[in-house]
């Protein structure tokens, strides 16, 4: 995969600005489950994900379908993309950058290769997944934030989704990605 991991002070700065900028921190919710760290064996880490608390988005209104999601990237030359802070006790995915990297690692990649990255694992996990496989040597979290220093902004892929449980419309075997758009 072709990146650039930005240096820890950049990075840094970058996860505060988008939270700073898209995420409710003023919400009870927010301070108790992403403000409010948890020592774990691995350090001190959130347990609320940050797509949860995004300003303006009651009742999802900044949802959009994975495809939506990815097409945005497709004309951005540059974008930054993270992903929550967890602890390996509580989510272990055995995806590179959740366990070859360090967990507040920021990176710095083509859009239109990132999108194809994103929506290949996703499609080829599903696809192993539904037949009782599991993929190794993926590299995204299924949880990732995509944005650029201009803060105007994100496109965020989730690992939650609509299947027939959350929608009866749906086929039996359908699992639409819930993915949030702000431009």
């Amino acid at each position: 995969m072709e990146f650039k991991i930005l240096p820890p002070e950049k990075a840094q700065l970058l996860r505060k600005s988008f939270i700073r900028q898209f995420v409710n921190t003023a919400s009870d919710h927010y301070q108790k489950h992403i403000a409010t760290l948890i020592p774990y064996s691995d350090g001190l880490y959130y347990d609320g994900y940050l797509w949860e608390y995004l300003l303006d988005n009651d009742n999802y209104r900044k949802m959009c379908r994975m495809e939506t999601a990815a097409a945005f990237l497709n004309d951005k030359p540059t974008v930054f993309a993270m992903w929550d802070l967890f602890s390996n006790e509580r989510v272990r995915d055995n995806k590179r950058f959740s366990m070859d990297y360090p967990k507040d690692t920021v990176i710095s990649i083509q859009g239109t290769y990132l999108a194809h990255k994103i929506t290949e694992e996703w499609n080829n996990e599903q696809y192993a997944w539904n037949n009782g496989h599991q993929l190794y040597d993926l590299w995204l979290p299924a949880d990732i934030y995509c944005f650029d220093e201009s803060m105007s902004w994100y496109a965020i892929f989730t690992h939650e989704g609509w299947d027939q449980f959350t929608n009866p419309e749906l086929d039996e075997d359908a699992y639409i990605r819930i993915c949030f758009l702000h431009s």
